[in-house]
């Protein structure tokens, strides 16, 4: 009879617990800090949105690290650029200038990335400084910087043919040679890494029928520059984020999730 009549007892207390642990569980779900991400939409050769599943897979551990809820906003570079400058949200994948030094806070870089230029096979020129672009033309994607010092000398020691963030653009402007040389960017340092990624790229859009079969591209060897890419927010819209970002970055890199992003 005892038996009896403590089995709902037991069962009440167990599902208390439940109840509790739940509770908790919520309570610190309803926690998580939203946070609006502004990333780049890259598109494919179809026009489709191109998956960043690189950096999703940062996004995912910055949410599960740091109890952050991470929606992800895709949009061309300069507009994406420009909600950030509006305090609409963090970017993601932005580079240092003086210039938006004086709008944003960054955080601690994620990676390094190789800008390298790219040039047909049967065109190529000796690159050792930027003073070797003297005359010549570089394709751009709208809305990128390259550093203060190529920012000062693109119109005036070398033109820039600006163009669309998809690489397929850039690639075809070269073999019409409408450039000169087209700006890539890899995180990657092998330039045969990038040279491979772009020809596959190509491969895959011209089939057997291109006009341009006996045409190889050809990453010059020396990086136009190393830069480094990192999140950024407004400075007067920072409510603790970046510090959060940070704290996140070491912790990826510690992981070893920054170096597997490089593949």
């Amino acid at each position: 009879m005892r038996l009896c009549k403590l089995a709902p007892v037991l069962g009440l207390t167990s599902l208390l617990t439940l109840l509790v642990l739940a509770s908790g569980m919520s309570v610190q779900a309803a926690h998580a800090k939203d946070i609006v991400m502004l990333t780049a939409d890259p598109i494919d050769q179809r026009g489709q949105p191109f998956p960043l599943k690189l950096a999703e897979k940062l996004f995912e551990f910055i949410e599960r690290e740091e109890n952050l809820q991470i929606q992800q906003q895709r949009s061309p570079w300069p507009r994406a650029m420009q909600a950030a400058e509006n305090g609409e949200g963090v970017l993601y994948g932005v580079s240092k200038t003086k210039e938006r030094e004086k709008i944003f806070r960054f955080s601690l870089p994620i990676q390094s990335k190789y800008m390298f230029l790219v040039t047909r096979s049967d065109a190529q020129f000796r690159f050792n400084s930027m003073v070797d672009l003297k005359g010549k033309t570089i394709g751009i994607p709208r809305g990128f910087s390259y550093g203060d010092r190529f920012d000062a000398m693109k119109d005036n020691l070398f033109k820039v043919e600006v163009d669309n963030y998809a690489p397929l653009s850039r690639i075809y402007k070269l073999l019409f040679r409408r450039m000169d040389a087209g700006l890539f960017g890899s995180v990657n340092k092998d330039p045969h890494f990038l040279e491979n990624k772009l020809q596959t790229l190509r491969d895959e859009n011209e089939g057997s029928s291109s006009p341009f079969a006996d045409v190889r591209l050809t990453v010059l060897p020396k990086p136009l520059l190393i830069d480094t890419i990192h999140f950024a927010v407004r400075a007067d819209k920072d409510d603790g984020i970046i510090d959060k970002l940070n704290v996140a970055i070491l912790k990826a890199r510690k992981a070893g999730l920054l170096e597997e992003l490089r593949q």
